[in-house]
């Protein structure tokens, strides 16, 4: 057995850390031109503005561009010469889990000198017709403000506009470098996206129980995970001005996702990222509609992972059988507690386009090769029953 760190160098962490912290990280990185990778609503932000004005100050160029939700590929390369020509020395990424992972894409592209969007796909796990060897790679510092966690994995995403698939990037030097978890940055984050996020890190932690790959330190933070976000995820949503106990699920969130190329994430995630690309739902929605039919579904193959579930969050029973049936409960009602939409129809899903979209599904579960899906009987019946389930 091995176990794999991700080449983070520093994650900083603390209320207001980004005014105390940003400028030296840079300055140490003897950095001058930042590319800044973040979002049109980001842009408006007093956190956001307050760092421009600071990294301005220092004398410190950038350049900015603008991601959209599931990184659609067009307008990830649309300013692709420009951003060549001003040739930037670090990355900076500001938003939730749609501009980090468009800047980690964009720093494979400037690594292997992409020219085109048509170029970048043979580069993916979908294709695998090139592979990426990031050789000479900026550095990355990422911002989060939503609990998606994708600042701490060497993985992305992006959508082709043309068939509406996602298509998927990995190399562990695509991962950041250095994550600034700040609360101060996610105030202005709307409550649906920072509560949908959370329950996509509660997703993460979940299904790090019940990888086909367990290992001790994914699983003992998987369960702190899911104990600080269960416990915080409300508070923050009833006290949006509750720093501490945004910062407590900012520190679920990336325990949700602790060096994620030791495990194999599941069914939901697979799941999620077709109904994603497919109807524009956000990630966060998605592990809010799937997840606890998931959970029941694969409840026979991962009872004992389950159990561990209900013991994490103090509703421990007599037997490992009722703690593991508890389980899925217990996640269900918290979505239900957190008020968020958690059907396929609260997204305008027509019934009858489920079969087209488990094709795409299906693709997603055999490349992840998750042995407690692959073992399910008609895999094509069985997810449609649950894309039916959760409409």
């Amino acid at each position: 057995m091995i176990y794999q760190y991700l080449p983070v160098e520093r994650i900083h962490y603390g209320i207001n850390i980004v005014a105390e912290q940003l400028v030296s990280e840079i300055q140490k990185l003897n950095a001058k031109r930042l590319l800044i990778v973040t979002t049109n609503s980001m842009l408006k932000t007093k956190a956001y503005q307050r760092m421009i004005e600071t990294l301005h100050a220092n004398q410190l160029d950038t350049y900015v561009t603008c991601s959209k939700q599931h990184v659609p590929g067009n307008i990830l390369m649309q300013n692709i010469k420009e951003i060549r020509d001003f040739n930037p020395d670090l990355i900076l990424s500001c938003g939730g889990g749609s501009p980090i992972d468009a800047a980690k894409i964009l720093s494979l592209v400037l690594s292997e000198g992409i020219q085109s969007e048509d170029d970048l796909y043979p580069y993916s796990e979908n294709l695998r017709e090139k592979a990426p060897q990031m050789l000479d790679y900026l550095p990355h510092i990422a911002i989060p403000t939503t609990l998606s966690a994708s600042e701490f994995t060497s993985i992305a995403g992006t959508t082709k506009a043309e068939d509406h698939v996602k298509y998927k990037f990995s190399h562990l030097n695509m991962t950041p470098k250095f994550v600034f978890l700040d609360p101060a940055f996610t105030v202005e984050t709307p409550d649906w996206l920072w509560i949908s996020t959370g329950i996509r890190a509660v997703d993460h932690a979940v299904e790090t129980l019940y990888t086909p790959v367990p290992n001790p330190i994914n699983t003992s933070l998987a369960l702190q995970a899911l104990k600080k976000l269960y416990d915080h995820l409300p508070i923050s949503k009833n006290d949006p001005t509750n720093l501490e106990s945004r910062l407590e699920c900012q520190l679920g969130a990336w325990l949700s996702l602790f060096s994620v190329v030791n495990i194999k994430l599941g069914l939901s995630h697979s799941i999620g990222h077709q109904l994603g690309a497919t109807y524009d739902i956000p990630h966060g929605m998605t592990s809010a509609i799937m997840l606890p039919h998931v959970m029941k579904f694969l409840l026979p193959r991962t009872s004992d992972e389950q159990a561990k579930i209900t013991e994490a969050l103090g509703f421990s029973k007599e037997n490992i059988t009722e703690n593991a049936s508890m389980a899925p409960t217990l996640i269900r009602g918290l979505i239900q507690d957190l008020e968020i939409p958690h059907h396929l129809r609260d997204f305008e899903v027509k019934k009858e386009s489920i079969p087209a979209v488990v094709k795409n599904i299906l693709i997603d579960i055999q490349g992840e090769e998750n042995s407690f899906v692959l073992g399910t009987g008609d895999l094509n019946k069985e997810i449609t029953s649950l894309l039916e389930a959760a409409w």
